[in-house]
């Protein structure tokens, strides 16, 4: 078995802990047995999430501290004494169309919390949440390879000559800029600590606090096709893909974190490719009693080769299994939906 360098009872910190994957990654955490300090805008407004992993375990705990606005300079300085891992999940994502003020907010959010994690002796170790977007887009029924050196410059090539494109493509080009910023930091400065980035495509799973989180990110796709919201996403820009459960995408972030095993690494959360169609299919099979759309004539598939191998091997460390199905994921998503 790897090395376990941060140990449980350690203090990990964790970005936009509100968020899906940012819960989904402190829940996995005080599972087995680390205390967490969670960063939200309002602590007040996030009292739900202290009361929900309070109620949930006992022998560690999360503290929820304010970090308004990660573009100031120093933010996280104040919050980060004797952690011992960093896990940076936040990233703007509030409608944000100005591809220059995206890009700035998420490269200085990312440098802050380096720069952070330098000045704290105690801190060990450094998880970037990147996005498969940052390497490639989707391309539907091409075949072609992705590997740990790719990076989608295409997206802000797009926005340079299209500025009003759609929001993918913003999305696209601040997690680019932003893990490329990582990347160059670390390599520059070399610091005492250990740097990973985790690239998931589209997260399916369970919502731990629906109350309150909603239908977040990519779930938000899939809900809208559940209930039968016509809309073109499907034919365009959320065409087939790959997919990554919650839970598996959490404890990639974990393994990446706490394994010194993996040391400057690229990890490919992607477990298999689906589509609207595939995803509808599964869905009549697991709720033949419902109605749902027709499917889609012509889709196609994703027929991208990833070098997801390595992600698989580093997730089988802290869960003694593979990759989540699409089926099992899907599955779990809706099991309370109406």
């Amino acid at each position: 078995m790897p090395t376990v360098v941060i140990k449980p009872g350690a203090t990990v910190f964790v970005t936009g802990a509100n968020g899906l994957i940012g819960s989904h990654v402190i829940d996995q955490l005080l599972k087995k047995g680390y205390n967490v300090r969670g960063t939200v805008r309002d602590v007040a407004k996030a009292k739900w999430l202290s009361e929900y992993f309070d109620a949930k375990y006992k022998d560690a705990k999360l503290e929820l501290v304010s970090v308004p606005d990660m573009r100031v300079e120093g933010c996280y300085d104040s919050v980060v004494d004797s952690i011992e891992g960093f896990v940076h999940v936040a990233s703007p994502l509030d409608g944000i169309s100005d591809v220059d003020e995206a890009i700035k907010i998420a490269v200085t959010g990312a440098l802050n919390a380096l720069k952070a994690c330098a000045k704290t002796p105690s801190c060990k170790r450094f998880v970037f949440t990147s996005s498969s977007i940052a390497a490639t887009f989707p391309r539907p029924n091409v075949e072609f390879s992705i590997d740990e050196t790719s990076f989608n410059d295409e997206a802000m090539e797009v926005l340079r000559k299209e500025p009003g494109k759609e929001g993918l493509f913003v999305y696209a080009a601040l997690k680019t800029e932003a893990e490329k910023a990582v990347w160059k930091w670390t390599k520059e400065n070399k610091p005492g600590f250990v740097v990973n980035t985790v690239l998931p495509n589209a997260n399916f799973g369970r919502v731990l606090v629906p109350e309150h989180q909603g239908y977040p990110s990519t779930i938000g796709w899939t809900h809208d096709a559940w209930i039968g919201v016509e809309t073109d996403r499907w034919t365009s820009w959320a065409g087939p893909q790959w997919f990554i459960s919650t839970e598996d995408d959490a404890l990639l972030h974990v393994s990446a974190l706490i394994h010194s095993d993996v040391d400057s690494e690229r990890l490919f959360g992607f477990a298999e490719p689906w589509s609207y169609n595939k995803m509808m299919d599964i869905w009549r099979k697991q709720y033949p009693e419902r109605k749902f759309a027709d499917n889609i004539e012509g889709m196609g598939e994703d027929r991208m080769k990833v070098p997801n191998e390595r992600a698989e091997e580093v997730l089988r460390w802290v869960k003694g299994a593979g990759w989540d199905s699409l089926e099992q994921s899907l599955k779990e998503m809706t099991e309370n939906w109406k």
